[in-house]
């Protein structure tokens, strides 16, 4: 009598994975011996819910098609950090030539990052990693920009007594803590500004639409918002225009174009103003074609400034856009 030899499914899965893997990496090698393609880039995001990174990703792209010899694989962890080491191990063995990762948690991609970039090269945009193990960072100086919105902030309220709201994004993520630093270290000088309550809205409208109409229903005396992007800002003042406190100002940070872009949320006068942030994007293809052609030498660091934008300037700012493009 024949026995029936029973694998168990978990191995079964391994094999299915790794034949996947095998498939993929065919795949890619096929992708750099077809015509014109010469190298293939990974490019592992946090998330594609906040358009600050969704900006990030469309920049990306569109610089991207200016090299016939350039392909670039995209994995979206959706905010997971598990899922994102998984994304970025899977980009590695699919023999990718670079890695560009957007990282949401620096500590747990730490330990991977430095891993790749033993085999490869790595561009980290946003968040820098812990330590130096990797080819480029490229990212904001966000104690400048939280000090840019603290004087902002005291310009706005002038020297009556004032209340202010901070609204952060991830509790303890290194863009919060240097933006909250630089803004504080600047309120600190101004006795007469009280920071009233924090909210943590995880970068997101709707959560901060939720809090802030909760937090100003106890307390309507509060005179300027400032949150930690634009995303927020509008969460912020959708709560205070709701509750009809119609003088309370708000802030943000990013200066996206588009429709409730930063921009087009200052040109509307719903922020008082707001502070680009570049998403470093464009820079990124460019540094990884120059890294990848070795044909000259690439900076460890590049730390991108930040413009005020108010209704004041506006104009010329998107002229001066206008221009460079």
């Amino acid at each position: 009598m024949d026995r029936k030899i029973l694998i168990p499914k978990k191995i079964i899965m391994v094999l299915i994975f790794i034949i996947v893997l095998c498939f993929i990496s065919v795949l890619v090698g096929r992708t750099k011996k077809s015509e014109g393609v010469e190298f293939v880039i990974g490019m592992s995001q946090a998330n594609l819910t906040e358009p600050w990174r969704i900006s990030m990703n469309e920049e990306i792209i569109n610089e991207a098609k200016k090299y016939s010899n350039l392909k670039i694989i995209y994995k979206d962890a959706g905010g997971d950090s598990e899922r994102q080491k998984k994304d970025i191990q899977e980009l590695s063995d699919y023999g990718v030539d670079l890695l560009i990762v957007a990282i949401d948690d620096s500590k747990k991609l730490t330990p991977l990052v430095s891993e790749t970039y033993k085999r490869i090269p790595v561009i980290v945009l946003d968040r820098p990693v812990e330590g130096a193990d990797y080819t480029l960072y490229i990212g904001p100086d966000n104690e400048s920009i939280g000090i840019q919105a603290g004087k902002l902030v005291s310009n706005l309220i002038g020297n009556k007594q004032g209340k202010v709201i901070e609204v952060q994004g991830m509790l303890n993520s290194p863009p919060v803590i240097e933006r909250s630093k630089g803004f504080k270290e600047v309120l600190k000088d101004h006795k007469n500004i009280e920071i009233s309550r924090t909210v943590i809205g995880e970068w997101q409208r709707d959560e901060t639409e939720d809090k802030v109409s909760e937090l100003l229903a106890e307390e309507k005396d509060i005179d300027v918002i400032f949150a930690h992007n634009d995303y927020m800002a509008l969460g912020a003042y959708r709560a205070a225009y709701k509750l009809g406190l119609k003088n309370i100002k708000v802030i943000g940070v990013d200066g996206l174009l588009g429709a409730n872009g930063g921009l087009d949320l200052v040109d509307k006068g719903i922020l008082q103003g707001t502070f680009t942030c570049e998403t470093g994007g464009k820079d990124a293809v460019k540094y990884a074609i120059e890294i990848l052609s070795k044909k000259q030498s690439i900076p460890k660091e590049i730390i991108l400034s930040s413009d005020k934008i108010t209704k004041e300037n506006l104009d010329k700012y998107l002229s001066n856009m206008e221009f460079l493009n």
